[in-house]
């Protein structure tokens, strides 16, 4: 290992992107989430996240979205971070499309 100082000079393969995103509430999503829960109401002609829970097990994210009693609320999770990730960015897309949340309200 060669070093200049206490400064290593060989290329450092360190992932920065791991803290790229946060929740709709403006939290860090740790980078150990798996899923994550939004808890919503819905205003018209949006949803509105009013709280969050994040898990680390995606299972355990789905078992808390099942035992949530408000069909407003939202769930994304993935077996790896950035299957989470992909899966929390086309929430987010939607969650922000006001046809989405209209064709949702039919729903609620």
């Amino acid at each position: 290992m060669e070093t200049a100082g206490s400064t290593p000079v060989w290329p450092l393969n360190i992932n920065l992107n791991l803290r790229e995103m946060n929740t709709l509430l403006g939290n860090e999503i740790d980078p150990l989430t798996r899923g994550l829960v939004y808890l919503c109401e819905y205003r018209y002609p949006k949803l509105v996240v009013v709280s969050e829970l994040q898990f680390v097990d995606p299972y355990i994210a789905l078992e808390a979205y099942a035992n949530i009693p408000n069909p407003a609320s939202q769930l994304a999770r993935g077996n790896t971070h950035e299957n989470f990730l992909a899966e929390l960015r086309k929430l987010h897309e939607h969650i922000n499309n006001p046809e989405w949340c209209e064709a949702l309200n039919n729903y609620l």
